[in-house]
């Protein structure tokens, strides 16, 4: 019963926080180019929480584990950040949601063909609940049929289910310093992404901008995957990224209170599949998580 509550306030704390970090994003685009962003976000996390939680005993650990710290670095952080933000050139915010939202979907066909986990069919069931949801949420106008932006957007959420699978195998290394190695690595291979921009680098920002950065870095980015890596650590891959569905609601949220967005009636009902789905999802487990 305490381990099940703890994982739900895992998944309101890292739903919330990440829904915020659309609306902080929003902020700092404006006066910043989003690969310096992704790098600075990346930058923060794995200097200010590192020190913190990174110690030598997990260090030892880690050390035996530098391949996969490397990969995760890669398909973890700067591939998808990177995706992501370049296909927003030319997808709209709705439709990037609906391709991240493939996420749990890949992370359930990944876990059981390449990582020998069991599911449940209502577990499967849940899943496709919280993506119709998702559709239902963001509305069928938001699709966009552009083959290289889409294509790009369902390789980083590959990168993430994939990523998500990695990180439940590393169970042994704590939850922050695993997060926090992470962030290192992704901040190390973001580098070119940064010096790529032609536009150079500005501290003339305004106080919400350096607000936000501050909030996306620490908080969205850092304090927020740790919880996320020790949610998935404590339950399994497939339910940790079914919070995927939960971020747009938690985004309108607070788009509601503070910048006085609408709530209509699609994003009720497809508020009440997603729930639905991820209710299914992470109750109706399997008894036995790994395949002999």
């Amino acid at each position: 019963m305490k381990t099940t509550i703890i994982n739900w306030l895992l998944v309101l704390f890292v739903s919330l926080s990440w829904g915020a970090s659309y609306m902080f994003t929003r902020i700092v685009v404006e006066e910043m180019p989003p690969s310096h962003l992704v790098s600075i976000r990346l930058l923060l996390a794995a200097l200010l929480l590192g020190p913190i939680f990174i110690n030598k005993e997990e260090l030892v650990k880690m050390s035996k584990a530098i391949p996969f710290m490397m990969l995760l670095g890669i398909i973890n952080a700067a591939l998808p950040f990177f995706l992501f933000s370049w296909s927003a050139q030319e997808l709209s915010a709705g439709m990037l949601s609906i391709l991240n939202g493939t996420q749990p979907l890949l992370a359930l066909i990944i876990a059981i063909a390449l990582f020998r986990q069991n599911t449940t069919l209502l577990q499967i069931i849940g899943l496709f609940l919280g993506f119709i949801g998702l559709l239902i949420f963001i509305g069928l106008d938001e699709i966009q049929v552009i083959f290289f932006p889409v294509s790009l957007c369902l390789i980083g959420a590959f990168c993430y289910a994939y990523a998500n699978n990695i990180l439940f195998k590393l169970n042994h290394i704590k939850s922050s310093a695993l997060a926090s190695a992470t962030m290192l690595s992704g901040f190390i291979f973001s580098i070119p992404l940064f010096l790529s921009e032609p536009q150079s680098f500005s501290f003339d920002l305004s106080l919400k901008a350096y607000f936000s950065i501050l909030f996306l870095g620490l908080v969205s980015t850092g304090i927020s995957f740790i919880a996320y890596v020790a949610l998935l650590q404590r339950s399994s891959p497939v339910q940790a990224s079914s919070i995927v569905f939960l971020v747009p609601i938690t985004g309108i949220f607070w788009g509601a209170l503070f910048l006085g967005e609408n709530i209509d009636q699609k994003v009720i009902f497809g508020s009440i599949f997603i729930l639905l789905g991820i209710g299914l999802t992470n109750i109706f487990v399997p008894k036995k998580l790994l395949r002999d």
